[in-house]
């Protein structure tokens, strides 16, 4: 057996001068995709009330699925730098050039190279980030990359704009975010009588949203017999929401993921579903998932569990 078939598989490819991290060698293109999901306890008590407690600081954790377009030289350097990580190693990487993330370190656990003709390479890899505490970095967030503002008057405001005002005791309640195109006063501050900010989950989804909601009666089957049917418990008629947002811009996302990663996949929000349904809901949002399509157009869909308790905590 010639001795060069007798090496650590560890390592696929030699010979490769590796750079400090993997925006040196190139950066993920259009069509990459990031989900977001948080790790909670449920515990369901009568009438479909539940505690949720998130199972830890870093409860909340991010999956991107990126891919390079690159040369042969580049798929390379990527699949050295993959490996030699050994998806224990932390790596630092941009997940893309829009400025809707932070740097940040995490895991490569999974990479594929495709060859798709001379000198073209599509290099697809699975980062996880699963140490970025959310709520310890109450300010600044862990994922998103949104400058902290405090609210001023006298200042032209857009829509999906998001500022600060300390008026709650908890830091995390005190982000507000822009409802309309407005020139800020006291009026319409975010404690204003005729306030232009929201709290709520209010942005607007495609047209074609589905729910479906599922009656929780109870029902006796007896053995060669009737059916029974009980209402034993109240909150029956509880159901859950999916929403997609689809060519949406860099601004209004990164607004959207600021909400989202604030509430940390298990903190309550107000939510009045846009058609049909008239009576205000609560819900929580453990998993969203944003797509890149091109320059400043994004998908993002969302996942929002109801709690009937009907209750936001607000700090005060």
């Amino acid at each position: 057996m010639s001795e060069s078939l007798f090496y650590n598989r560890d390592n696929n490819i030699t010979g490769v001068t590796l750079p400090t991290n993997v925006s040196g060698i190139s950066t993920p293109v259009y069509g990459s995709q990031v989900q977001f999901q948080a790790a909670s306890n449920r515990y369901t008590t009568d009438d479909f009330y539940f505690n949720l407690i998130p199972l830890s600081l870093n409860s909340l954790t991010a999956e991107f699925n990126v891919r390079y377009d690159v040369n042969e030289n580049g798929a390379k350097k990527l699949a050295a730098y993959f490996e030699n990580k050994s998806g224990f190693k932390e790596m630092e990487f941009t997940p893309d050039n829009s400025g809707i993330y932070k740097t940040m370190s995490g895991y490569c656990d999974n990479y594929a190279i495709n060859f798709m003709n001379n000198q073209h390479f599509e290099v697809a890899a699975k980062v996880t980030v699963d140490h970025a505490p959310t709520l310890l970095n109450w300010s600044g967030m862990s994922f998103t990359n949104l400058e902290f503002k405090g609210w001023t008057p006298s200042t032209a405001y857009s829509k999906y704009d998001v500022v600060y005002s300390g008026i709650n005791q908890n830091k995390l309640d005190n982000f507000y975010y822009c409802s309309g195109d407005h020139t800020s006063s006291s009026a319409n501050s975010p404690t204003g009588a005729s306030s232009m900010w929201s709290q709520k989950f209010f942005f607007e989804p495609d047209i074609g949203t589905r729910n479906d909601v599922t009656i929780k009666a109870d029902v006796l089957r007896y053995e060669n017999s009737f059916v029974q049917r009980l209402k034993t418990n109240d909150n029956i008629a509880t159901f859950d929401m999916s929403y997609d947002y689809q060519n949406i811009s860099d601004h209004q996302l990164k607004s959207m993921m600021h909400f989202l990663e604030n509430k940390g996949g298990y903190r309550r929000f107000e939510h009045q579903i846009p058609s049909v349904y008239n009576r205000p809901k609560v819900y929580y949002c453990p998993e969203w998932t944003h797509t890149w399509n091109y320059h400043n157009s994004n998908n993002l869909s969302v996942t929002f569990m109801e709690d009937p308790l009907g209750v936001v905590p607000t700090g005060t």
